[in-house]
C-alpha cells in the first residue's frame, strides 16, 4: 500500500519542493465500505491496530463514520497535518502492512482509493479539531477554483473582523476523486445543533464588512464557478483515531 502511495507522492513532492513548504498543510484519506454485519468487528480490529501502530510518536491517523449522503454508513480514514516530505520519509513496516491487509481482506467490500489535499490557510478560518464536521465538495469549472478561493479568503477576513465563532477548513484536492479542481470546504461541529443557521449569517457578515453590492456579486461569482456539489456529515470515532491527531 505504501508503495502505491509513494507512486503518487514522488511526482507531487518533486514539484512542491521547488517552493519551500512552511506549514504542515497536507492531508490524505479515503472511504471504505464494509461488508454488511461486519461493522463492529471492523471497528474493533482497526481500534486495536491504531493502538498498536498509530499512537504517540507514530504515524497519526483518524477515522470517521459518514452519517449522511450517498456514502452514509461508510468509513473515512486518513491522516492530516503533514508536510509532503513526511510521506516520502515514511518507512514501510511489513508486520504493519500484513496486519492491515488482513483487516481489509476480512471486512472491506469496496474502497475509494486515496485522495490527497492541501489546506488553504488563507481561505480557512479558526480551524480546529472537532468531533463532527460537514464536508462539501465543489466540482469547480476549469480555471474557477481560484475565484472560489478568493471569495472564501474574503469571507475568512470578514469573519475575523466581526469575530465570528465558527470554524472552517478549506482544502484543494490535489489528486484522486472524479476530476481535477475539486474544492473541499469543511465546517467543524460539536454536535448536530451546529447545523442551525449561524448568527450572524454569511450575508450579515459580508454586508457589514464589504457592503451589499459586493456580497451580491460574490454570490453570483460563487455559483457561476462550479458545476455541482456534494455534502455529507462525518463523526469521528475516537477509538480508531490517534488521540493527538
Amino acid at each position: 500500500m505504501i508503495k502505491r502511495i509513494l507512486a503518487v507522492i514522488i511526482p507531487l513532492l518533486t514539484c512542491t519542493t521547488l517552493v519551500a513548504q512552511a506549514d504542515p498543510i497536507v492531508a490524505s484519506g479515503g472511504y471504505s465500505k464494509i461488508y454488511k454485519g461486519k461493522e463492529a468487528s471492523f471497528e474493533k480490529a482497526v481500534s486495536s491496530h491504531v493502538a498498536k501502530w498509530h499512537g504517540a510518536e507514530q504515524w497519526p491517523t483518524f477515522a470517521a463514520i459518514v452519517m449522511s449522503g450517498p456514502r452514509s454508513g461508510q468509513y473515512f480514514m486518513g491522516t492530516s497535518n503533514h508536510y509532503w516530505k513526511d510521506y516520502a520519509d515514511r518507512k514501510s513496516i511489513k508486520s504493519h502492512n500484513d496486519e492491515w491487509k488482513k483487516i481489509v481482506d476480512k471486512h472491506v467490500e469496496e474502497q475509494s482509493g486515496m485522495a490527497f489535499f492541501e489546506k488553504r490557510l488563507e481561505a480557512s478560518y479558526n480551524d480546529r479539531s472537532a468531533p463532527m464536521w460537514e464536508a462539501v465538495s465543489y466540482y469547480t469549472k476549469p480555471g474557477q477554483r481560484g475565484t472560489m478561493l478568493e471569495i472564501l479568503r474574503k469571507g475568512a477576513d470578514a469573519n475575523r473582523r466581526v469575530r465570528f465563532k465558527g470554524s472552517t477548513g478549506v482544502y484543494s484536492q490535489i489528486s484522486g476523486g472524479e476530476q481535477d479542481g475539486i474544492l473541499l470546504v469543511i465546517s467543524r461541529m460539536d454536535s448536530m445543533a451546529d447545523m442551525a443557521v449561524p448568527s450572524p449569517t454569511i450575508k450579515e457578515r459580508w454586508v457589514k464588512v464589504y457592503g451589499e453590492e459586493v456580497f451580491n456579486q460574490a454570490v453570483k461569482d460563487w455559483y457561476d464557478s462550479f458545476t455541482k456539489s456534494d455534502s455529507e456529515i462525518l463523526k469521528v470515532i475516537p477509538e480508531m483515531t490517534t488521540q493527538s491527531n
